[in-house]
């Protein structure tokens, strides 16, 4: 019997010659079309519904599956940091900024970095270069780790490889083991742990060779107006990727390297009596103002999750912080707390204040009625306040060690964030280097000629010097390709 027709009552089959069905007896009128759609189906109801099901479990899965491609696709090496260079490229040339949106562009397109086996039991070190002060990192691969460009490549156009890292190390060792052995030597160091080659040992070696005839012969003398006194350092704020964890590490400007970090999950550092430091913690679980001695030793100041740029008093007793979730309208205040009490007071609407050594605190805020928005001064003990520029976007300053100048950050004086210097007294304002790049968070050093800030002006994120004497700019060290909320980050220089 053919088994092309099936009675719609019981679902057997049945053949056009017949009338009834065969099984469950119920006739079928073959000559009417109402008749034969009613009582024959080529399916069954409940085979229909048993199809139905199994589609849309075969749906389910399919999205299942795709959806972990997706993920897996999201997670693979490079593809986050294409993503982002491409994001990057867009603000770029949104303002205008032409070389740094090809740079990001070429980033986005070129093939993605090398990265360490998932295998290897201890994961490995930065390759933070350790860069000299008279050397400037070279605007190519070998300081960044990204492709140059000069231009954004056609889609047809197949981008060349970006070197590894270890080839990377290398190729900046070569260029600075002139003027720096003892720095080649670390950076070969380095790219030991990513490719142990016998050519990059025996390079080492010789690198080390050197470094230790540097030490009986008189070292290179630097062609910088600013010797470095020993035991000056700078405290920055460093970002590690994979992780998001923001942590305090130190560059030491004596032998130009990079010394060892401070604290996890930790910004906004400042140096205070004796080489002890504060800083704010990041950590959800034990937020607020700590401080760290000069053995390392932790202490907590305050607990408040808003408690945000502590700065020193002049005595050291005392610290300057801001907070918005501690006053009773939730805007920003400066508040004053003492480190052997804990007592906390509450000096005015304002932040990010800095206190100078002869007794006056400047700080970013406006007037009584939200107004007239700039830096102020303020004395702290009558807590009389002096507006000093009427910029709102005038920021983050901080008082240079003879208390006569403050060097602040803002973006309404120029093409974007830049460094500014304030003399006090007069009123006039310098500029420091104008640059289109975002330039901010102005150190002074410890004797007033120079000031570090941070700067990703030549397209990652590093510190630079701005020299007083000369009045010329150059690059320190490298911090990163990328730091989020930097002007969160904070930046200070010690001895």
């Amino acid at each position: 019997m053919p088994s092309g027709y099936v009675c719609s009552h019981c679902g057997a089959p049945v053949s056009p010659a017949q009338n009834r069905c065969h099984q469950c007896g119920a006739e079928i009128d073959w000559e009417k079309a109402v008749g034969r759609v009613s009582y024959i189906r080529y399916l069954p109801a409940a085979r229909r519904r048993r199809r139905r099901r199994r589609l849309l479990l075969a749906g389910v899965l399919l999205i299942l599956m795709l959806s972990l491609g997706a993920w897996w696709g999201w997670r693979a090496d490079g593809t986050q940091n294409r993503w982002r260079s491409g994001r990057q490229g867009l603000q770029h040339l949104r303002s205008g900024q032409l070389d740094a949106a090809r740079r990001d562009f070429g980033r986005m397109v070129a093939v993605g970095e090398k990265q360490t086996p998932a295998s290897s039991p201890t994961p490995a070190p930065s390759p933070t270069p350790a860069v000299p002060l008279a050397v400037q990192p070279p605007a190519s691969p070998t300081a960044t780790f990204t492709p140059a460009a000069s231009s954004v490549p056609a889609p047809t156009s197949r981008p060349e490889p970006e070197p590894s890292r270890a080839q990377a190390l290398i190729q900046l060792a070569r260029k600075t083991g002139q003027q720096n052995p003892c720095g080649a030597a670390d950076l070969l160091q380095q790219a030991l742990d990513f490719e142990d080659a016998p050519a990059i040992e025996d390079l080492r070696q010789s690198m080390e060779a050197r470094c230790q005839q540097l030490t009986v012969t008189p070292p290179i003398q630097l062609n910088s107006p600013l010797p470095a006194p020993p035991g000056q350092r700078i405290a920055y704020t460093a970002y590690d990727i994979p992780s998001g964890l923001y942590s305090i590490r130190t560059w030491n400007l004596n032998d130009r390297l990079f010394g060892s970090k401070l604290a996890d999950w930790a910004m906004q550092p400042a140096f205070g009596p004796g080489g002890s430091l504060i800083f704010r913690s990041v950590r959800s679980d034990a937020p607020g103002i700590y401080l760290r001695s000069p053995g390392g030793d932790l202490r907590r100041i305050t607990q408040g999750p808003d408690d945000r740029w502590p700065r020193w008093g002049p005595g050291g007793g005392q610290i300057l912080f801001t907070s918005a979730r501690r006053s009773p309208d939730e805007s920003p205040h400066i508040y004053l707390v003492d480190i052997d009490t804990g007592v906390v007071e509450d000096l005015g609407s304002g932040q990010r204040a800095d206190w100078s050594r002869t007794g006056q605190i400047i700080f970013s805020g406006c007037d009584a009625g939200g107004r007239n928005c700039g830096l102020w001064q303020m004395d702290p003990t009558s807590l009389q306040r002096t507006q000093l520029t009427a910029i709102p976007d005038d920021n983050a300053p901080a008082w240079s060690p003879d208390g006569r100048y403050a060097a602040f950050m803002s973006s309404g004086r120029g093409q974007g964030w830049d460094v500014f210097i304030l003399n006090v007294q007069t009123g006039f304002i310098i500029p420091t280097a104008s640059h289109p790049a975002q330039d901010g968070l102005p150190a002074w050093s410890p004797d007033g000629r120079s000031i570090a800030f941070l700067s990703n002006r030549d397209g990652d994120w590093g510190v630079y010097i701005w020299r007083l004497d000369d009045l010329t700019t150059s690059r320190l060290f490298f911090i990163g390709a990328e730091l989020p909320n930097w002007q969160q980050a904070g930046l200070d220089w010690g001895s």
